[in-house]
């Protein structure tokens, strides 16, 4: 009796090949690439409002300057919102 090899189903093949030139073609890209570009030094854009309130009149100067902020980079009233 002949042995019976292990044959893969056609898709299996097709699998197989796809990630067979998905890897290839990354491998290019990243020679072609090169070096990565460098990472970016902000890390945070943001500024305190006051390092450590210590008063009622600190919190109030916060929320002022925040409602301030809002003001002008919250979101805009649209169609939808009704205002």
């Amino acid at each position: 009796m002949l042995e019976q090899g292990y044959r893969p189903s056609i898709r299996r093949l097709q699998l197989d090949f796809a990630a067979r030139v998905a890897r290839k073609i990354m491998l290019e890209r990243r020679e072609r690439a090169g070096t990565r570009p460098p990472k970016s030094k902000i890390t945070d854009n943001s500024e305190p409002w006051l390092e450590n309130p210590d008063s009622v009149a600190d919190y109030w100067f916060i929320a002022t300057q925040v409602n301030k902020a809002v003001e002008t980079w919250g979101p805009r009233p649209t169609a939808l919102s009704g205002s």
